[in-house]
């Protein structure tokens, strides 16, 4: 058995990333809440059935390069290589998060919250008086409030926009006369949530894209050995194919051996 329930299963979210993320991260607080051994470790049947589990959970979303070695000499130095892939992996599917929110989020400025604000205060009064029955009324007021939760966060969620919308042209579809202003104040959603996303795309495509810097020229110069140097001072040595100098040069051509003479006292 590992270490999570069928209750854990409930609700995962639908994309498979953040429901591995989600089922990793709980297996993973009850194994360090599991007891540990004289020294303050963790057993290896509790690494062991972590291991096991989010291997298997990996494996059934399409997850690659988290298996482990069931037949490992050290549980201790297999454990520490097999959650470092797993935070490997959990940071990849975050980036991907991030990229994937931002395509489906724009960052309002300070006047759009205003003017949405305003429309939500006004869809609000209109739901509340309407004769709508009072379990349509409660569903629209508490998508409203999910709205303006949402609306307070840096970036709004552009799915969450499109749900209330349609929940309102929906709902002012079929009650008649009942929501008058719905079809404006959706209206006035879009073209201020359209003209934000636009902007934000314009923005970026401005950004200047990374370019890889080009690789400084090798100037380096090899120097002659302390044996070559030596053998230099030999009458009559050249220096052909020794790097650091002219082939075919012979030491004594430039009075390099000759001011060796002069200068050794023998």
């Amino acid at each position: 058995m590992g270490y999570l329930t069928d209750q854990d299963y409930d609700d995962l979210p639908e994309d498979d990333g953040e429901a591995f993320c989600l089922l990793e991260g709980i297996s993973r607080d009850r194994l360090h809440a599991a007891e540990r051994d004289d020294r303050g470790d963790l057993h290896y049947e509790d690494m062991l059935r972590y291991m096991n589990e989010v291997s298997a959970i990996a494996s059934e979303f399409n997850l690659t390069g988290l298996d482990y070695d069931e037949d490992a000499d050290n549980y201790s130095r297999e454990f520490a290589r097999f959650t470092r892939a797993v935070d490997a992996k959990l940071a990849q599917i975050r980036v991907q998060r991030a990229r994937r929110d931002r395509r489906n989020s724009v960052a309002l400025s300070g006047s759009s919250r205003e003017k949405m604000q305003h429309h939500l205060e006004r869809l609000k009064a209109e739901v509340s008086a309407s004769s709508l029955p009072k379990k349509r009324q409660t569903s629209l007021l508490d998508k409203i409030a999910e709205f303006e939760a949402e609306l307070a966060k840096p970036r709004f969620n552009l799915a969450l926009a499109m749900s209330l919308m349609a929940m309102v042209t929906a709902t002012a579809h079929d009650g008649g006369e009942i929501l008058t202003s719905a079809p404006s104040i959706t209206k006035a959603f879009l073209e201020i949530i359209g003209k934000e996303k636009q902007e934000e795309t314009d923005r970026q495509a401005t950004l200047p894209r990374y370019v890889q810097p080009k690789q400084l020229p090798d100037h380096h110069t090899t120097l002659p050995t302390l044996s070559t140097t030596i053998a230099l001072a030999q009458p009559g040595f050249t220096t052909a194919g020794i790097n650091g100098f002219d082939a075919g040069k012979s030491s004594s051509s430039d009075g390099f051996s000759g001011d060796l003479d002069r200068d050794v006292p023998f």
